[in-house]
């Protein structure tokens, strides 16, 4: 990965290049920000700069053997430490073939994407204190080359209390060493670890700059880049999955679902197929409602037809606009990110969906709404 192939970004880039030039660069760094953004894909652009035998002033040059190597996570002073379920039989070395693959390919990925591809969605995740004292005893080793040996920790929430074992590594790390934690959680980070690196938090991309990464890949149907650059949120990877397909996926489930609740017909049947989908899906089909909410509240304000908006979609929002009020759409909205947050605790997504389309019947037939609570 280099700077150059991240779209947008110049002020984080410009950053991190600088820290380097100026011999900056802090023992232990992490990067901060929501899923789906730039924040690993700078990450691995900052080790091959640091790595590259000719490095510009904006860039590693990309043709060296060192860039070559880094380009395809196969750096041997680089080791990449990542979440897997289960106990300390399961390392990161085991599964850094099928992470390399998954982030070569999109090097946006998603907790959840990498939970498909080790098929392990509905697991919890976790670094074991195995892979913490691997982390220790490889930053300790010599160096294969000349440079710099790094450490790169993708989503070290799921460290917990075992964190504790790396406090002296990051503390007084060896010579030459770089120590790179990737969050999206920087709550669930020890605060003993928090204090002891220095955090740049990096934003969600913009809808123009994951446009311009799509059209940049080849998609040229101008409706379905607007409508993948604004229902992705700021996620890029997200983006990329629904371009792999060349549709939004969640388009016609939603509307289908909506008229089921409008006229309290199949919700049970539909629930139960749904509840099949996994929890991405589940997540993101909530989070593609969002963004359809918000195009119908945008409408209802401006009264003008938004550009860039399919065909499918623009129906179902100018309908949805003259059959909800604002405060409505707003309580529809509250609901759906409700609906996500237990989502991402495992409740159980049949009983979820059910209960959810209830409140969507009791909103479009403009009745109360009757809030269902998770407990524990």
């Amino acid at each position: 990965m280099l700077f150059r192939d991240i779209p947008g970004l110049e002020i984080e880039k410009k950053r991190l290049i600088s820290l380097v030039r100026n011999n900056r660069l802090p023992h232990a760094l992490m990067l901060y920000g929501p899923e789906g953004n730039g924040k690993l894909a700078l990450s691995l652009a900052l080790m091959t700069y640091i790595s590259c035998k000719d490095q510009g002033d904006e860039d590693a040059c990309g043709v060296c053997l060192s860039c070559q190597k880094s380009t395809k996570l196969i750096q041997p002073d680089a080791h990449y430490y990542f979440p897997l379920s289960g106990g300390k039989e399961f390392t990161s070395s085991q599964y850094v073939h099928e992470w390399r693959k998954a982030v070569l390919e999109n090097p946006y990925l998603t907790t959840a994407q990498w939970q498909e591809t080790i098929e392990i969605e509905n697991k919890l995740l976790n670094i074991t204190v195995t892979e913490c004292q691997n982390m220790v005893r490889d930053l300790s080793l010599a160096a294969f080359e000349d440079g710099y040996r790094m450490l790169l920790i993708w989503l070290p929430e799921y460290l917990g209390k075992e964190g504790n074992i790396l406090l002296k590594l990051i503390e007084e790390p060896p010579t030459n060493s770089l120590i790179l934690l990737i969050t999206e959680n920087i709550q669930a980070i020890l605060p003993t670890i928090l204090s002891r690196c220095q955090t740049i938090t990096i934003p969600a991309f913009k809808p123009e700059e994951i446009k311009s990464a799509l059209t940049a890949s080849g998609v040229k149907d101008e409706a379905m880049l607007q409508s993948i650059a604004l229902s992705a949120d700021g996620n890029m990877g997200e983006a990329m999955r629904m371009v792999s397909t060349m549709t939004n996926p969640h388009t016609d489930k939603l509307l289908n679902w909506l008229r089921l609740c409008f006229r309290n017909k199949d919700i049970i049947q539909w629930c139960d197929q749904f509840a099949g989908e996994g929890r991405e899906s589940h997540r993101q089909f909530l989070k593609y409602g969002l963004y359809f909410i918000e195009q119908i509240i945008k409408y209802k304000i401006s009264l003008q037809k938004m550009e860039g908006i399919p065909a499918d979609e623009w129906k179902g929002i100018s309908g949805l606009s003259n059959q909800l009020s604002v405060d409505e759409l707003n309580t529809l909205a509250e609901l759906f990110n409700d609906h996500i947050g237990f989502i991402e605790r495992n409740a159980n997504a049949k009983i979820l969906f059910t209960a959810l389309s209830v409140n969507v019947h009791q909103l479009l037939n403009h009745r109360k709404v009757d809030v269902f609570e998770m407990i524990g």
